[in-house]
C-alpha cells in the first residue's frame, strides 16, 4: 500500500493570523435545547464569521484582476493534479529568487502545482509569522513562463510582508500569477514539511462561492513515484 494523503491546512480559531484588510475572525457555538422522544437533547451549532482570505485558502483571478474569473468559474480539475513540494526554508523577510527555482530538486515541470515550504507553517501562532519570506518578482515571472498551474505557500502571502511594502506596492506576485490564471494557495499547514523535496499528487478543491474572489480550502497531497 502506498503512502497516504497528508492534510496541508491550518486550523481555524479566534485570533488567527491574517492581513489587516481581512478583518476579524469570529467563531462561536450556539446550543439548541430540544425535547425529543428519547428525552431532552442539545444540538451544538458552530458559527464562522470571517473573510474568505483567512486561514488556508485559494485566491481566484478576480481577487486582483478586474474581469478575472471568480472562484466558482474554475473547473474542478484546476484544483487537482501533480506537483512538487520544495524545501526553500529561510529566515525572515528574505526573497526566493528565480535561480533557486530553476535549480530546484525535484525540478518544476509545466502544469505543476508548486508548493513552497518556507518553514513558516510551524510559526502560524507566533508573531514572527508576519515577518515571512516571499517570492521575488523574477521568480513569479519565471513560474508564468514555466506554465505552472498553481502556487502554494506556507505564509500569509507570497508577496512581500505587509510591514515592508512601499507606498506604491503593486503586489507583483499576485498580479503576475493571477493575471495568467495561476491560482494561489496561502497559509499552508505544517503537513507540508513531511513532503518536502518530493513530487506529489494534490487535491485542493474550494467551495463554489458565487462571484467569490477566494475560498477556504483543505489541500491534500500524497507522494507519487514520478
Amino acid at each position: 500500500m502506498g503512502e497516504g494523503w497528508v492534510n496541508l491546512s491550518q486550523p481555524l480559531f479566534n485570533g488567527m493570523p491574517r492581513a489587516a484588510a481581512h478583518g476579524d475572525v469570529r467563531i462561536w457555538v450556539d446550543e439548541r435545547h430540544m425535547q425529543t422522544r428519547a428525552g431532552p437533547a442539545v444540538a451544538r451549532i458552530t458559527h464562522l464569521e470571517m473573510a474568505a482570505h483567512v486561514g488556508t485558502h485559494v485566491d481566484a483571478a478576480i481577487h486582483f484582476i478586474p474581469g478575472g474569473r471568480t472562484i466558482d468559474q474554475y473547473p474542478a480539475e484546476t484544483f487537482t493534479g501533480r506537483g512538487v513540494v520544495l524545501d526553500v526554508r529561510r529566515e525572515g523577510a528574505s526573497p526566493l529568487g528565480v535561480d533557486e527555482l530553476r535549480e530546484s530538486d525535484p525540478a518544476i515541470e509545466p502544469d505543476d502545482i508548486v508548493l513552497l515550504w518556507f518553514g513558516y507553517a510551524e510559526r502560524f501562532r507566533e508573531p514572527s509569522y508576519h515577518e515571512h519570506p516571499y517570492l521575488a518578482t523574477d521568480a513569479a515571472e519565471w513560474l508564468v513562463e514555466r506554465g505552472v498551474r498553481m502556487l502554494g505557500v506556507d505564509t500569509v502571502t507570497p508577496d512581500m510582508p505587509g510591514a515592508r511594502r512601499p507606498p506604491d506596492f503593486d503586489f507583483p506576485v499576485h498580479t503576475r500569477l493571477l493575471g495568467r490564471d495561476i491560482l494561489i494557495i496561502e497559509n499552508l499547514g505544517p503537513g507540508l514539511a513531511t513532503l518536502a523535496g518530493r513530487r506529489v499528487e494534490v487535491m485542493a478543491v474550494p467551495f463554489a462561492i458565487e462571484d467569490g474572489d477566494a475560498s477556504p480550502v483543505v489541500p491534500l497531497a500524497r507522494p507519487r513515484d514520478s
